[in-house]
């Protein structure tokens, strides 16, 4: 992963880097890429430019969001009926969809800002069939905070976060995996 991060961190300057890292934060709607630790580097190299990658996750995550969303719904059409009777049975499916739906403003910001995969929050609303317009709305609030958080302190306090990330990054990379099985087992 790091050095992944190294490899994205030399485009940062490049003309076409503002671009990749839309691209890449695009692809996180539908596979597992950590976007807050690549927004976080683009930031590192260039502070000046920290809102602006803000912004053009924040934007992209929009898109993901959209293509995430159709994936679920295109899992669902292909075996989402049978998968449900299989694990869990259509009514309590059915209660859970409601429920999803009732908390869509909650469960969709909370899930934005957390470190659970984005893409599990994609999928899953277009197989629960949630409202588009509201889901999107509700993942570029949730998704808009957590990178404008990580832009504005990496603007502030720069090099001594990038001191810290440099001496501990296979600890917050433990941590980040720690938290998202905690998560997991927590909501299992």
């Amino acid at each position: 992963m790091k050095g992944m991060y190294k490899w994205l961190g030399k485009h940062v300057h490049a003309p076409y880097g503002t671009f990749m890292l839309g691209l890449v934060t695009i692809i996180e709607g539908f596979f597992i890429i950590p976007v807050s630790t690549v927004l976080a580097f683009y930031c590192l190299e260039n502070r000046r430019k920290a809102f602006i990658y803000a912004t053009v996750t924040t934007i992209a995550s929009g898109f993901g969001a959209f293509i995430g969303y159709y994936m679920g719904v295109a899992l669902w059409q292909w075996a989402g009926p049978s998968l449900i009777n299989k694990i869990i049975g259509a009514d309590t499916f059915g209660r859970l969809v409601e429920q999803y739906k009732n908390n869509q403003a909650w469960a969709v910001t909370g899930i934005a800002l957390t470190p659970l995969p984005f893409k599990a929050l994609t999928l899953t609303a277009g197989f629960c069939k949630l409202p588009l317009a509201p889901f999107i709305a509700f993942t570029l609030i949730g998704r808009g905070i957590r990178f404008y958080l990580i832009a504005t302190g990496i603007y502030l306090w720069g090099e001594k976060i990038q001191y810290y990330l440099d001496k501990y990054f296979y600890y917050f990379v433990a941590l980040g995996i720690s938290m998202l099985v905690g998560s997991w087992w927590f909501l299992h």
